[in-house]
């Protein structure tokens, strides 16, 4: 993994009853220094770790520019837990306040540690790794180093969200349909080279409110979502938008880099029932390799979604609208198969 400023970084912190730093991210510029440094650190004793207070002391304390985070430069935040105890404290709102900033925290601990608190804490329950006890970790690295280097690889992706403009989501529910997207977006590398997002409202008929070329930062992109206004209207054509979107959006004239081998990627908001024929437009946007992702709620047939999504797994449906800006965490494992340059925080308990 190469270490340096324009590369990952690393920084560490150890603790049991508090936390303690041992090294901020911009403490080492090499691969040598680095290790060198690791030798130095030495293990504290005792019997008792707060892990909750240890993810707010990251947060608080080591995600910030002046300490090396380079989280406002959109770079992904990669947060590894070291542990071989239950934690004391409670560990759910520290968890949930890293997750809400874009952090990805994968663990690996002892068995002696909860497994429930430990998937509260991951982003994904299979970034945890557990043994019988840290020493056997040092024989699964292997699987954690591999799961490091796909989280630290450039994330190339074109994303298109499609977006129900009808009364079945209505004025009074956009604010959180685009508060969803805007958090989905606000954890992306958004920039010519990375990731690109289009937007497309649909009801009776489609309507373009920007290309995958059309801006190239996250800032105007979310600027721009921002001004959604839907067209309103009983009529929801989806799968005429679906198939609107495949031929329109992913297109190299719009900013479709899909002839590149970039990844493309379909993400259908809706809150109706399905008007038309939508299951053949999925099958011809996967044929196309088009991943299609589904995030609903309201009168939306959520049985009916699941076969819409590339696989099941990738539709999300919440009875109510307001839960839908906290669906784009659990979205985002999906969405950062690869990513780009990184930081590592470590995180190690206090061995008893």
């Amino acid at each position: 993994m190469p270490i340096g400023p324009d590369e990952v970084q690393v920084g560490i912190a150890q603790f049991g009853t508090s936390p303690r730093l041992e090294m901020d991210l911009n403490t080492h510029g090499s691969r040598e220094t680095l290790i060198s440094a690791l030798g130095a650190v030495r293990a504290r004793q005792g019997q008792t770790v707060n892990i909750g207070a240890a993810l707010n002391f990251v947060r608080e304390n080591m995600l910030r520019p002046e300490r090396g985070s380079r989280i406002q430069q959109g770079v992904p935040q990669l947060l590894l837990l070291f542990t071989n105890k239950r934690s004391a404290d409670s560990v759910e709102e520290p968890a949930n306040a890293l997750k809400q900033m874009g952090v990805l925290t994968m663990a690996a601990a002892a068995r002696t540690a909860d497994e429930q608190q430990l998937k509260q804490i991951a982003f994904a329950e299979n970034v945890v790794f557990l043994a019988k006890d840290l020493r056997p970790l040092l024989r699964e690295a292997q699987k954690i180093y591999d799961a490091l280097s796909t989280l630290t690889q450039k994330m190339v992706r074109d994303i298109v969200f499609l977006v129900d403009g009808s009364d079945y989501v209505g004025s009074s529910n956009l604010p959180y349909v685009r508060d969803f997207m805007i958090n989905t977006i606000n954890q992306l590398d958004v920039r010519p080279d990375r990731i690109q997002i289009g937007l497309l409202q649909f009801a009776r008929s489609p309507r373009i409110e920007f290309y995958l070329n059309s801006y190239p930062t996250r800032e105007e992109v979310v600027d721009k979502i921002s001004q959604l206004r839907l067209t309103g209207g009983s009529s929801v054509n989806t799968g005429a938008a679906m198939n609107y979107a495949l031929t329109n959006m992913f297109v190299q004239s719009a900013g479709s880099r899909g002839r590149q081998g970039v990844q493309q990627v379909l993400v259908l908001i809706t809150g109706g029932p399905l008007q038309d024929d939508v299951k053949s437009v999925a099958d011809n946007l996967a044929q196309e390799g088009i991943l299609t992702f589904t995030v609903s709620s309201g009168q939306a047939d959520e049985d009916l979604l699941r076969s819409v999504a590339f696989v099941p797994t990738l539709a999300y449906h919440e009875t109510r609208f307001s839960d839908l800006p906290a669906v784009a965490e659990r979205i985002m494992p999906s969405l950062i198969t690869v990513v780009g340059d990184t930081d590592v925080i470590v995180v190690t308990a206090e061995p008893g």
